[in-house]
């Protein structure tokens, strides 16, 4: 088949999934009525049973799907992939000369496959429309710990990270519009059935929902009273962080609170309207990579938009746990894509429509782009790291520091306003610095965290503490370097005498000169916060990573791609680890510190070693 009458086939395979699909959602979701026919069968063959000490969902009795089944979609995941994989290192699926119609149908199966790994081994067994008011609940808790479905969970998750790599491989390089149909419906579809998915392995969408009835429903101040002050609201039982005040910022609580009125007094709708935001964020996002990477990497924006879409902690991160990260992605990308638009073919400044004064027009567009970063940052405080790279990338053209100072004065006051403004609502201090301070206290799954939990059996926790508070002033220094080095690229500091060669010993290394400045902006925010996650963050989580795949996604440094696949496969199974080993081990301290120790070195210590071998194999982006 041609490639010109490929699009058309694309069209009708999209156009098949979306017409199955709804069905497929309401036999799965365990919808009244809709699944009555398969679930009277599936009980007579003995698939499904039901689970003490779970409460009726729906006028349905609570079931989970044993082990066996999950096991089969297990293997059509593993088969699948495992039988691509054969078959593509036959064919050479990684060779640019492969047939066009060859890759287009591999990366249908892949589609195919990774969406029934969704469906049958996180929609099926965790449907969100049957467990939605199992209060503390997560895979485990629906499982009954079961050691078969921890099994198949954990080899689902490697499985769909295993189609993921082969899909990105089979996209390097390519810019086909049949590819294209395929990568977008299926992130599409992936997100749509994972939104269908109870929040297996995160809470924090009913602590969303409790805090945003204390502001939109009770008319209180989340960062002075804790949910657990509103325990007459039957929806704060619901909240795993009861006692704590927010760690959000106001921004992402007024939202919050709106979305409370929106959605009433069912918690259904409430969970749907966080789901659905989270959906929006994610497309999105994946729309703003794809149109980012069309105008200033058109050679790999497919493969960059794969990426990101399609990664498996992106998918259930987002949607499945629907995390507030969703809406801190897509406002950055919102700042990154409207600095693209304003480059020219070489990344330089300057506007693609002639205008009086392009200077001009460019800080405009950096003035809106760093009001971007400042809803970021009010939603989540960490995209504070992003400021200073885009304020040294916006300021590159001015002449003389006296004047940089002045201008990025001028771009940060719409900032300062909005942030004066959304804190203006729930001002109370001290209570409102809690926020920040109580940060500095919390350790979980990071290597400042696997160091305290080290040091502390021998000196103390509180002396653990100190000791660990060097890893702020090593990232507080690596941070630096890595301004530095934004400068240094971008022509900002002095090219002669004793001070550039200073600047070139310091700053000049690692082929920095004679890049694009885009692509220093956004390598250089991408590094920042993988040395945050490494050096200067001592609480973590696996969907901290989802920032930097879309960071990744941009950049397109190929050497980081593995490193980041490694890192989230092993966040994710982290979550079988937290949900089922831990307590078949004994929840204790002593065994959550082990848990913390093995996760740690799982995600860190393959992908620092896969990312060194890189450093000498690996160009930094594809050829």
């Amino acid at each position: 088949m041609s490639q010109r009458n490929g699009l058309p086939v694309g069209l009708t395979f999209f156009v098949l999934l979306l017409i199955v699909l709804p069905y497929l959602l309401l036999a799965l979701s365990g919808w009244p009525g809709a699944i009555s026919v398969i679930e009277e069968a599936m009980l007579r063959l003995g698939v499904i049973g039901p689970i003490a000490g779970l409460p009726p969902h729906l006028g349905l009795s609570p079931q989970v799907i044993r082990w066996e089944l999950l096991l089969a979609g297990l293997g059509l995941g593993i088969g699948l992939g495992l039988g691509l994989a054969l078959f593509s290192l036959g064919k050479g699926a990684v060779n640019r000369d492969m047939p066009a119609n060859a890759r287009f149908w591999l990366l249908a199966l892949l589609d195919a496959a990774s969406l029934a790994t969704y469906g049958l081994n996180f929609l099926l067994p965790f449907p969100l429309l049957r467990y939605y008011s199992v209060k503390l609940g997560g895979m485990g808790v629906i499982a009954v710990r079961d050691a078969g479905v921890a099994l198949a969970v954990t080899g689902a998750t490697v499985a769909l990270f295993l189609l993921y790599g082969l899909a990105y491989s089979l996209c390097r390089g390519q810019d086909n519009r049949r590819l294209w149909v395929i990568v977008m419906s299926g992130g599409l579809l992936f997100a749509i059935v994972t939104v269908f998915v109870f929040p297996i392995s995160s809470l924090d969408i009913y602590d969303y929902i409790a805090r945003g009835r204390i502001t939109g429903i009770h008319g209180g101040n989340p960062y002075v009273r804790p949910s657990g002050d509103y325990a007459f609201d039957p929806f704060m039982g619901y909240a795993a962080w009861q006692w704590a005040t927010s760690p959000y910022g106001p921004l992402w609580e007024t939202l919050v609170g709106i979305l409370a009125r929106l959605a009433g007094n069912r918690l259904l709708p409430n969970l749907l309207v966080f789901k659905g935001l989270a959906l929006a964020g994610y497309v999105a996002s994946v729309l703003l990579i794809a149109a980012i990477l069309r105008r200033t990497a058109p050679e790999r924006a497919l493969a960059g938009t794969l990426l990101f879409a399609w990664n498996p902690l992106v998918i259930l991160e987002l949607l499945s746990n629907a995390h507030n990260d969703a809406l801190v992605v897509a406002l950055l990308l919102g700042a990154f894509w409207i600095l693209s638009r304003y480059l020219d073919q070489t990344g330089d400044a300057g506007p693609r429509v002639p205008r009086p004064d392009e200077r001009f027009w460019k800080q405009v567009c950096g003035g809106v782009a760093l009001i971007l970063v400042g809803a970021a940052v009010l939603v989540k405080l960490i995209p504070l790291l992003f400021l200073p790279p885009f304020l040294l990338f916006l300021l590159a053209d001015e002449k003389g520091w006296w004047r940089r100072i002045g201008v990025g004065l001028l771009l940060l006051i719409p900032v300062l306003l909005l942030a004066i403004e959304y804190y203006r609502i729930f001002w109370q201090w001290p209570e409102v610095l809690h926020t920040v301070l109580r940060q500095a206290t919390m350790f979980r799954m990071s290597i400042p965290s696997a160091t305290k939990e080290a040091l502390q059996q021998y000196v103390g926790e509180t002396r653990a503490q100190v000791l660990v508070r060097p890893f702020l002033a090593v990232f507080a220094l690596a941070y630096l370097i890595v301004l530095g080095r934004v400068a240094h690229a971008l022509k900002m500091l002095p090219r002669q005498g004793f001070l550039a060669k200073v600047s070139r010993f310091l700053f000049g290394r690692g082929q920095v000169e004679g890049k694009r400045s885009w692509d220093v902006l956004v390598g250089a925010s991408l590094s920042i916060f993988l040395l945050y996650l490494l050096l200067g963050n001592f609480w973590f989580w696996p969907w901290y990573l989802i920032l930097p795949i879309a960071l990744l996604a941009l950049a397109g440094d190929e050497r980081l791609f593995l490193p980041l696949l490694l890192a989230a496969c092993a966040g994710e199974v982290s979550h079988v680890g937290w949900n089922f080993v831990w307590y078949w081990w004994g929840v204790s301290w002593d065994t959550l510190y082990r848990m913390d120790a093995l996760v740690v070195f799982f995600m860190v210590v393959p992908a620092l070693v896969v990312y060194a071998i890189n450093l000498r194999r690996v160009p930094a982006s594809p050829s």
